[in-house]
């Protein structure tokens, strides 16, 4: 359908070679196809020409109608996308437990035994102190048997030691008894010598000084003697010289020969006295020589008779060295003895302690061997079963959860799905169980009670899966069905679904794209 534009005195129109019409404006020349609306220049002066060219290509009514619906679509979906929110699950595999812990009962056992008789099953409750395994605990009797032969044996050979160390101490104290005595006579002996010592001492201290002052006199004459001696000598040689000066005047004829004479009588006196008093001093000397010599006889014997006294003292205490020596010795030996008796009375009572205590260990290790419940609970684990069975030591014997303990949920999940888990907020929980399906039995409501602070790594075929421990707290203890309360056992494997978060619609939407900017 074409339409032609009206006429009007300001515009001005032609149709090119091509067929199409232009219109010419003050500005420019726009083509328009035919079948196109031409809109009139004169409304068209003040509009822009990006309007101008979207007028003019304005689809078709049924292009038109769909653009239209699908702007309306996006105008209600995405309102409704940024507002409404849904629940992202997260879910956890695992089973129920006992919470708290659990007693652990192990073969507390040196070696491998065998099993002689198992008292209960699992599941079953128990009160404490009561049997729940019997182990074969022959070689622990045969010890204990052995041990108590060999305490006895080490109690008799006790007795004897003990008698022989009261003896000994008799023997010990009869020995210082006659080292005293002997003792005793020695010293007295010599004291008896070393007064003897003291009276020849003091007799040859006076003997010795009434020689010494004979010595003296004899000294002291001599002296008197000798100054005799030399007056009676210059008077003598005076008087030779007087009278070879009167010889010489005689026969000069100054004298008469009596003078001379006279004076010679008088040398020859003179002579005489000196031969006198000369003879005199060789008496004093022999004199001197004989109290010396009897002085020294008096030192040798008296020093003689002190040096005898001196050896019988050092022999006396050469003998109460002896005695004492041969005493202390035999002392010394009785009281080796009596000291090796007691080493070994201390060493027997000390095998004697360690048997009784190895004693006293083999008892209570026979009592080990009766394993018994230490409370009042359930049994959650027991491994072995079967009577015959080997036990290995600190291998598991039972497990046994207290009466007080309540069923918990204990699972993994992937920590991909436990960031908003580890906020701290209790979540709801539902649980479903694999021997009960939730078409039927439906499912059953709990609470996360508690999340591991740490994860942990699982290594399996397919690789390496990081996971958090979870505990989910349950809101009943049974689960009904026709009517019936079915109470839950410890073991039996779930599934719990946990809304991890809330999130708007769109993010779902958005997930892939933003997953793809952080790849790039």
């Amino acid at each position: 359908m074409l339409v032609n534009p009206p006429e009007d005195d300001n515009s001005n129109s032609s149709t090119n070679s091509s067929g199409q019409i232009q219109v010419v404006t003050d500005a420019r020349i726009v083509p328009i196809d035919r079948g196109i609306i031409v809109v009139n220049n004169t409304e068209k002066a003040d509009w822009s020409n990006s309007a101008i060219d979207l007028i003019d290509t304005v689809p078709l009514p049924w292009t038109r109608g769909l653009f239209y619906f699908l702007l309306l679509s996006v105008a209600i979906v995405l309102p409704w996308s940024c507002l409404y929110q849904m629940d992202e699950i997260g879910r956890a595999g695992g089973r129920l437990e006992y919470k708290g812990d659990n007693i652990k009962r192990e073969a507390d056992v040196d070696g491998s035994v065998a099993v002689l008789k198992v008292y209960v099953k699992k599941g079953d409750a128990v009160k404490a102190g009561q049997k729940i395994m019997e182990l074969d605990a022959k070689s622990v009797r045969e010890q204990i048997y052995q041990s108590q032969l060999k305490i006895e044996g080490d109690r008799q050979r006790l007795g004897q030691l003990m008698l022989m160390k009261n003896q000994m101490r008799v023997q010990i104290s009869t020995q210082q008894q006659q080292n005293q005595s002997q003792k005793l006579e020695k010293k007295s002996q010599i004291s008896q010598a070393q007064q003897a010592l003291a009276d020849r001492q003091a007799s040859y201290s006076l003997q010795q000084a009434e020689k010494i002052a004979q010595i003296r006199q004899a000294q002291q004459k001599i002296i008197d003697t000798q100054t005799n001696t030399l007056l009676s000598r210059n008077r003598y040689k005076d008087a030779n010289n007087e009278s070879y000066r009167y010889r010489g005047l005689h026969r000069a004829g100054a004298i008469t020969l009596v003078k001379s004479l006279e004076i010679d009588g008088l040398t020859k006196e003179k002579k005489q006295i000196l031969a006198q008093s000369q003879a005199s001093l060789q008496q004093s000397n022999l004199q001197l020589i004989e109290q010396q010599e009897n002085y020294r006889k008096l030192l040798q014997q008296g020093k003689a008779d002190i040096e005898r006294t001196k050896l019988q003292i050092v022999e006396q205490q050469r003998g109460l060295e002896t005695i004492d020596k041969g005493g202390t010795i035999a002392v010394l030996n009785n009281d080796r003895q009596f000291k090796e008796l007691q080493s070994q009375i201390i060493a027997l009572e000390s095998e004697i302690n360690r048997s009784s205590s190895q004693l006293n260990y083999l008892r209570k290790q026979l009592d080990k061997y009766i394993i018994k419940a230490d409370a009042n609970g359930t049994i959650f684990e027991l491994p072995i079963s079967r009577e015959g069975a080997v036990v290995q030591p600190k291998q598991l014997i039972a497990e046994i959860a207290p009466k007080t303990s309540k069923l918990v949920f204990k699972g993994e999940i992937s920590t991909e799905e436990s960031e908003s888990l580890r906020s701290g907020e209790k979540k709801d929980v539902k649980l479903k169980f694999d021997e009960f399906p939730f078409e039927s039995y439906g499912i059953v409501k709990g609470h996360l009670s508690w999340i591991s602070p740490n994860s942990k790594v699982t290594k399996t075929l397919q690789g390496s899966s990081t996971s958090y421990e979870i505990e989910v707290q349950l809101g009943q203890s049974c689960i009904e069905h026709e009517g019936k309360c079915i109470p839950f056992k410890s073991g039996q494997p779930a599934t719990a679904e946990i809304v991890i978060r809330r999130r708007k619609i769109i993010d779902f939407v958005l997930d892939p794209f933003r997953k793809l900017a952080d790849g790039r």
